[in-house]
């Protein structure tokens, strides 16, 4: 949605609509309405990823899984990199919109372009260059490595048509048009897998395939926006450093997030490697991707306090947040509460999803089960995390955002000698609870946030 500060791209009476909404709708049905629909659009994401992990787990089988999952630290990584650039351009461009210079916008836009192209070559060439360390590194073991790089080769040759700037889009207002960047490639690369997999037998690479193919789709769908249907200027755009600076600033939290999710996988995946070898990382590979659908509301939820939070602490309306942050934070814990019970009952029938292989169901649920007491611990770290990134605490919203994965190498470090199967799973979920005591801390001790008195 376009965040606008003038009239020119929004009817006055449309504007003003929207802002009252903001500042007088009930709390409960604006977080609700705002997190449906950041929902639909995290479902999509999850339905990509699934149909990757099943066809692969199914069609090919449960060590080519092991191999897929190894490369996804630095799809993860590349992934938090064109969100930062995207994220931080579409929060300028929508700005510029609505002063009404379309030039400067497309400017912003074209820059964003040229620093995510420049990053994605240089990931790859170094990607190729060192792939037989890096895979290494990342925790392959004899039985899974071949895999790996047959799924590493395809997706660093086609690492520069991973993003469509989807962000850009929402930017504009086009919502119709950047839901679709994500539907019709989304689509493309079911069918495809289907068919690489299924028909044709090529295994992970068909995987691989299909996940650049499903890229280069959006890749050309936001090359025909950008051309066609957008309302930036493109025309004597230059590379400026200040908005280069002002991009990457804006960008910058959700990077070091998705980036700090990318090192715990590198750093778990290593870790299992050297106690359970590739049973151990075939079954986390599993979990990770229950784990990863189970948190979607609450990222949903996140998403959905952020403008509401924003838009009355500006408005010095600290009463409207923080009956935004109880109300997040209350239907995040029952969500919890019901996501644990179903981790602690019934956490095979979640992994029979992806195997019927004997051994990783009975290892994978066992760990399900301790790792379901994450939930309990996710929530409040993201709540007070978007807070303070909504008020304008990015300092203290990175510290947040980092937090998990420094508890999470310490507790490792710490107790590295004496670790099995199940104590790894201990350790994340000790890291967890350290990020929550954290988020406590700092959000009574801030002293713009101190006993959520948020006004100004």
């Amino acid at each position: 949605m376009v965040q606008s500060h003038s009239t020119k791209m929004f009817p006055k009476k449309e504007t003003q609509s929207k802002a009252e909404r903001m500042a007088h709708d009930n709390i409960a049905k604006l977080v609700l309405r705002f997190a449906a629909t950041t929902l639909v659009a995290l479902i999509f994401n999850s339905i990509y990823n699934l149909t990757d992990a099943l066809f692969v787990s199914w069609g090919v089988g449960d060590n080519a899984m092991g191999g897929v999952s190894i490369v996804f630290p630095f799809v993860i990584l590349q992934s938090g990199i064109a969100t930062a650039l995207g994220g931080g351009a579409a929060s300028l461009v929508s700005r510029k919109l609505g002063e009404g210079k379309a030039r400067e916008a497309g400017e912003i836009t074209l820059n964003a372009m040229l620093i995510f192209y420049a990053t994605a070559i240089t990931m790859s060439v170094l990607g190729f260059v060192f792939m037989h360390p890096l895979l290494r590194l990342f925790g392959a073991t004899d039985e899974i490595y071949h895999y790996a790089k047959e799924y590493f080769v395809i997706i660093l040759a086609g690492n520069i048509f991973s993003t469509g700037f989807s962000s850009i889009i929402r930017a504009e207002g086009k919502m119709l048009y950047s839901l679709l960047i994500w539907i019709i490639p989304i689509s493309i690369n079911i069918i495809l897998d289907a068919i690489f997999i299924l028909i044709l037998g090529w295994g992970v690479r068909g995987s691989a395939l299909a996940t650049v193919i499903c890229q280069f789709t959006s890749f050309l769908m936001s090359i025909l926006f950008f051309t066609k249907f957008s309302t930036q200027s493109f025309k004597r755009a230059k590379l400026k450093v200040r908005n280069i600076k002002d991009i990457v600033g804006i960008g910058v939290p959700s990077l070091v997030q998705m980036g700090g999710l990318s090192i715990i996988f590198f750093i778990l995946n290593n870790t299992l490697k050297n106690i359970s070898g590739t049973l151990g990382i075939v079954t986390f590979s599993y979990m990770s991707k229950v784990i990863t659908y189970a948190i979607v509301p609450f990222t949903a939820v996140t998403q959905a306090l952020m403008p509401i939070v924003g838009y009355n602490f500006g408005a010095g309306n600290g009463q409207r947040v923080r009956k935004t942050i109880s109300f997040c934070t209350l239907i995040s814990f029952i969500y919890a509460v019901v996501a644990l019970i179903l981790f602690e009952l019934v956490p095979n029938y979640m992994l029979m999803v992806f195997t019927n292989d004997i051994s990783i169901i009975k290892t994978g649920a066992k760990g399900l089960q301790v790792v379901g007491l994450v939930l309990l611990f996710f929530p409040l770290p993201m709540i007070v995390g978007s807070t303070l990134q909504a008020i304008g605490k990015k300092l203290l919203s990175l510290v947040l955002y980092v937090s998990t994965l420094i508890f999470l190498a310490m507790s490792i470090g710490f107790a590295k000698t004496k670790l099995n199967l199940i104590g790894i799973w201990w350790t994340y979920v000790i890291a967890n609870f350290l990020s929550t005591l954290l988020s406590l801390i700092i959000l009574f001790t801030n002293k713009p946030a101190s006993r959520l008195n948020f006004s100004h």
